[in-house]
């Protein structure tokens, strides 16, 4: 059931669109066809696809969910492994430093160097572990 629509141009170059004769004033430009209404076949096949293609983009989503949250708990079990890591440097530097510093005779500069080291351990500690 397409209708005939008629596209009207006055004098100034306005345009005009109407389903029946062109308003005083303006001219018939040209007849503009609409599209017929949908089947309902059409319609239906058009519900079809979109719950389609709504029941895709939910496992879509639900599967980006969970490797999000795989990823996430891959990234705290590498960032508890690097903690403890790091842990286990510095309290092997501090015995060590006590080691040495409990020498008789022992280097000032083998002493800063290793206060340097801990320095360093301390503060990729506490940015990776927060504390």
């Amino acid at each position: 059931m397409a209708q005939q629509i008629q596209r009207c141009e006055d004098a100034r170059g306005r345009i005009t669109y109407s389903n029946a004769d062109c308003p005083e004033g303006t001219r018939p430009v040209r007849s503009v066809q609409s599209a017929p209404a949908p089947s309902a076949e059409d319609m239906q096949s058009a519900r079809d696809k979109a719950e389609r293609d709504a029941q895709t983009a939910r496992q879509l989503s639900d599967q980006r969910r969970s490797q999000q949250a795989a990823a996430a708990q891959q990234n705290e079990q590498q960032r508890k492994s690097d903690c403890a890591y790091l842990q286990g440097e510095i309290q092997s530097l501090q015995r060590m430093r006590n080691m040495l510093v409990n020498r008789p005779y022992y280097s000032l500069d083998d002493l800063n160097t290793m206060d340097q080291h801990a320095m360093k351990l301390t503060a990729d500690y506490r940015r990776v572990c927060g504390s």
